[in-house]
């Protein structure tokens, strides 16, 4: 949520809630509880004062009909996210897994990764949960009374790029220097290409999108890219790095 990311924003509005609910009258009664310095709470309120967000009219600092609309909105903005967050923690506090073997209702299991599948077995892993019912081996398992995280690696996206003169022979050597899972192609040439060596891609449709969530489930996608589509590619995986911590960044490597 950018709100919460805009340390500019969340100050203005909690300088302009604590001064709507306690009507300060000193600069440090408004730097104390924020833990901020007077300086910096005092150029806050410069600007907030030039833009009709707050007055001190009577020697007390309040927020302007402007200013108490600011905070409303801000405070819709944090309990819609509140309530998309709540919601959403509901949804993983089950979740479906492939039995490696039949479990039975009320079993503690372990799971992780394989394949780009969640597995689940009666071996101890670091992320466990509860049967919520009876299965066969390679059947689906709901799991609940989750807890701890899952063990897996991301896993590495390869992007061999291509042009109007690439040939199969000038393909073939790089296709064969890396190891992956999944081949991906994003059009009618790269798909050409690749079946003129015998090879059937695994993703078709959605290129980009799939081999994300295939890296994100711990799988090595290779790309058949053009050279534009490699730069789109390269500049999304920069966005998913600066939005996530670096365990959680998908490394890539251009052929």
């Amino acid at each position: 949520m950018k709100l919460l990311r805009d340390k500019k924003e969340l100050t203005r509005f909690l300088i302009l809630y604590h001064s709507a609910l306690e009507r300060p009258n000193k600069l440090s009664d408004i730097s104390r509880p924020l833990d901020m310095t007077e300086q910096g709470v005092s150029n806050y309120i410069s600007e907030m004062e030039e833009e009709g967000l707050l007055d001190d009219t009577g020697k007390r600092y309040h927020p302007t009909p402007k200013g108490m609309e600011l905070v409303r909105e801000v405070l819709t903005k944090l309990n819609s996210f509140v309530d998309e967050a709540n919601r959403r923690m509901d949804l993983i506090k089950y979740c479906t897994a492939i039995a490696d073997e039949p479990i039975n209702t009320g079993d503690e299991v372990g799971l992780y990764m394989s394949g780009g599948f969640l597995r689940a077995g009666h071996k101890k892993r670091s992320s466990t949960g509860v049967a919520q019912n009876s299965v066969d081996a390679s059947e689906p398992l709901s799991v609940g009374e989750l807890r701890g995280i899952t063990d897996m690696e991301v896993g590495t996206i390869y992007m061999l790029k291509t042009g109007v003169n690439s040939s199969a022979h000038d393909l073939k050597a790089k296709i064969k220097s890396v190891e992956y899972d999944l081949l991906a192609v994003t059009g009618e040439a790269q798909y050409g290409l690749v079946r003129s060596l015998g090879l059937e891609p695994d993703i078709i449709y959605a290129a980009p999108d799939a081999s994300v969530n295939a890296a994100e489930r711990g799988l090595n996608t290779l790309m058949i890219l053009s050279e534009k589509e490699v730069e789109s590619m390269v500049d999304r995986l920069g966005r998913l790095k600066r939005e996530r911590e670096e365990e959680y960044s998908i490394p890539y490597t251009i052929l």
